[in-house]
């Protein structure tokens, strides 16, 4: 399930999972940037239904279940780990 932000295609957001996955990045670090990059991640789902009561049910496969990493977290707010995600050359 996806909504990719304005500006951005779904094609870039494809290119970017192609890339990082080939990299050897980790779910936590795909998932933070793919919710950046998306109006339903990151709690968009959330935003969107407000003010409506929301159940969520999640069925895990990242290891420690980060709520927010999980799916990208399409019904939790970001925890701000996206810097943690950027490259020391």
């Amino acid at each position: 399930m996806t909504l990719p932000a304005p500006g951005i295609e779904l094609s870039d957001i494809q290119a970017l999972t192609a890339s990082l996955l080939a990299s050897g990045a980790t779910i936590n670090e795909i998932n933070t940037l793919r919710k950046h990059l998306d109006t339903i991640k990151g709690g968009g789902i959330a935003r969107m239904a407000a003010p409506a009561q929301l159940v969520t049910l999640i069925l895990s496969d990242v290891i420690g279940n980060p709520l927010d990493i999980i799916a990208s977290g399409p019904t939790v707010g970001d925890s701000g780990r996206f810097r943690r995600c950027l490259c020391n050359p």
